[in-house]
């Protein structure tokens, strides 16, 4: 395969890679955040920082912004302003709204001051009178662009979208900064038909145009699915800017890439402290820094050939069912992690580059008849899985055994959510549904419940007879599209639908497992390969996606976490009854007498026995605890205290912090910075914490 860029500033998102291994904000071989700009005048929400890329003053940056519920009513403007006061020409695109109508996720489109490469402005962003302002004139931007895509003998045209979409209601971005629409075509090649092109394009007011173009194979349930190859070229202005040769595209996949007429624009930094607040991303420490070694090895990895190949990895572990230490596997992957906690710009590229990567991940599963990505609303008997059987309750052509993926939803990463909530790339957007859809439909369906049966989430269960780190990360996926969505997106409905229904189904069963969890209660009961035992980090993994859910406001899941508190805080508070809090981060816990038995053991008392009688014990060192189970159980603690204040929690943090458990150390945390979460307030290196400027 090949793959070139030419003739155009084509970088990912428009950002500057340095490999350099002690960049600007390292210290000691530590890189940490840049301060943000201080907040002082009434009607201020939030401020970022703008890292130059040398280009222009006036060049248009456009990025996504999370915000708090409440800071950005449903009647109130927004503006920019520099940290020295000067105002910056503004344009805000709502795209999703809390619950009292203000802006939760917005697409930014700001003109920015002329910054050299590297240079940083602090930008703040206030309440204030001004309106959208009303789209620029494109007429002209029109005549003068073209977008030209050849895909073999076909020539399509990607500025008929906007010459079509000339209205407020059929465009993505519309304004006085950026007008933007997209070309969604279906293709052929050969006896393919399940081909689209997908194209986001953007006409700026500073007189350049951004294209984000991909390449989906993903048509399901029709005639004529299947693997491809073709050449594809794009022209922009009349220049070669993307060049592919595609040997095999398979079925259910796709690539894309974003790509500028002009210089790159700047990167915006984001507040990591401000996402936490308005739900998100977890609270990363910011006092810690990250090794610059970590980032300086990102920023070689993205220069290297293969990272550049069109349905290429870059990374992600393509066999999903390996288990180990995984940069890929957790509230989110190690990358994005390091991307919140120190901004830099090789963090955020490698995060962006595997959103990218996303797409080669063979679980896109396109519904031309609906024009949305399938779900069991249309399909309510269908089994992604090979062992479906034909239509409808499996594909019409299932996954092919030689993509390179082997999937499995416990082991699923988390590649795109952060990337669509910071860039506010619409690809991203549709690859955080398609993985939601996913879950469900990869589900089996006996599992899942029949739609239409009496009873909480059935036909889209995804926690009943599962893996407990399976429904964690699916139901990470679920609530995160359902919350991330907007409401006009064709899914929007039925993600929400499937979030409420499975955290009402969770909260619905914690009296049953209370009554035969007895004292030893809050654990959530699945599948797991040895008999009788329970893996406590799974526990931690669930516990995080129930935080995430429930810091967004989700009742259902604050009650669930409440719940689960008893358990993931009791192990280590149980000392007195005979349980060695040391045995709370043990890789299992002897949680039945016997293999056999029935009902789990009701008392910490026992529960403490049955691991001295296994030899299962960690007794007062560590020898029963693997890889980041310590850190795994501190980040559990940590958002539940961050979400409910539970007195409990925060006792057994702090023993936990206090007894030099395995990698959890500040220098453990800054060489693998993906679980270095904390709760509110409670930094690892006080003082250390960025202050505003």
């Amino acid at each position: 395969m090949r793959l070139t860029r030419r003739g155009l500033a084509a970088t990912m998102g428009g950002l500057a890679i340095s490999g350099c291994a002690n960049p600007a904000g390292a210290q000691g071989g530590v890189v940490q955040a840049a301060p943000m700009p201080c907040l002082e005048r009434a009607g201020d929400v939030v401020g970022l920082v703008l890292e130059g890329s040398g280009a222009p003053a006036g060049r248009i940056v456009t990025f996504g912004q999370v915000f708090r519920p409440g800071d950005l009513p449903r009647d109130a403007g927004l503006v920019a302003r520099l940290a020295d006061g000067r105002a910056l020409p503004l344009q805000a695109d709502i795209k999703v709204r809390h619950a009292d109508g203000s802006a939760r996720i917005a697409l930014l489109s700001l003109a920015a001051p002329a910054l050299a490469r590297g240079a940083r402005a602090g930008v703040i962003l206030s309440r204030g009178a001004a309106g959208p302002g009303a789209a620029f004139d494109t007429a002209p931007a029109l005549a003068r662009h073209s977008a030209i895509l050849h895909l073999g003998d076909q020539r399509i045209d990607l500025l008929g979208a906007l010459r079509q979409a000339r209205q407020p209601a059929g465009l993505w971005q519309s304004g006085p900064l950026a007008v933007q629409a997209r070309l969604m075509q279906p293709v052929e090649i050969g006896r393919v038909t399940s081909l689209r092109v997908v194209a986001d394009v953007a006409l700026l007011a500073d007189g350049e145009m951004a294209v984000e173009l991909w390449l989906r194979n993903d048509g399901a349930m029709r005639p004529g699915g299947g693997a491809e190859a073709y050449t594809a070229r794009l022209l922009l202005d009349g220049r070669e800017a993307l060049v592919a040769e595609i040997p095999r595209h398979h079925h259910y996949t796709g690539w894309g890439r974003l790509l500028h007429t002009g210089p790159p624009p700047p990167l915006p930094r984001h507040d990591a402290a401000y996402l936490a607040d308005a739900g998100a991303a977890p609270r990363y420490d910011l006092s810690t820094g990250v090794a610059a070694s970590l980032l300086a090895s990102m920023g070689n990895r993205v220069q290297e050939p293969a990272w550049q190949q069109a349905l290429g990895p870059r990374h992600v572990t393509q066999q999903m069912g390996r288990a180990g230490g995984r940069a890929d596997i957790g509230p989110m992957t190690m990358p994005q992690a390091v991307w919140l906690q120190t901004g830099d710009p090789r963090a955020a590229a490698f995060a962006i580059g595997q959103a990218e990567a996303a797409g080669s991940i063979p679980w896109h599963f396109w519904d031309s008849a609906a024009d949305r990505w399938m779900d069991t609303r249309r399909w309510p008997q269908l089994w992604t899985d090979g062992r479906g059987g034909a239509p409808p309750g499996g594909l019409a052509q299932p996954i092919a055994g030689d993509t390179g993926w082997q999937l499995a939803s416990s082991h699923q990463p988390d590649l795109a959510t952060l990337p669509w909530l910071l860039t506010g790339r619409r690809a991203f957007l549709d690859e955080m549904q398609a993985q939601a859809c996913w879950c469900v439909l990869g589900q089996w369906p006996r599992q899942r419940g029949t739609p239409g049966r009496p009873g909480v989430a059935e036909g889209v269960n995804v926690v009943r007879g599962n893996q407990v780190r399976g429904a964690a990360w699916s139901l990470r996926q679920l609530d995160n599209a359902a919350w991330a969505t907007p409401e006009e997106e064709p899914n929007a409905p039925w993600l929400q639908e499937a979030a409420a229904a499975n955290w009402a189904w969770l909260r619905q069963q914690t009296p049953r497992w209370t009554r035969s969890q007895g004292e030893a209660h809050g654990w959530v009961p699945g599948e797991y390969g040895t008999a009788g035992m329970l893996p406590p980090w799974q526990q931690d993994y669930l516990a995080s996606s129930v935080a995430a859910a429930a810091r967004r406001g989700n009742a259902d899941a604050r009650a669930v976490l409440g719940w689960m508190t008893n358990f993931l805080a009791g192990r280590f508070l149980m000392g007195s009854a005979g349980f060695t809090p040391h045995d709370g981060v043990a890789y299992l816990l002897a949680i039945r007498a016997d293999a056999d038995a029935g009902n789990p053991i009701r008392d910490w008392g026992e529960l403490g026995t049955a691991m001295r009688a296994q030899s299962m014990t960690n007794g007062d060192g560590w020898r029963k605890t693997e890889g980041a189970s310590a850190q795994l159980a501190l980040q559990a603690l940590a958002q539940v205290m961050d979400v409910t204040e539970a007195g409990a929690a925060r006792v057994a943090y702090e023993w936990l912090r206090k007894a030099d458990a395995p990698f959890t150390s500040v220098a453990d945390y800054r060489r693998d910075p993906m679980l270095n979460i904390v709760p509110r307030d409670m930094p690892l290196v006080p003082g250390s914490v960025p202050r505003c400027r």
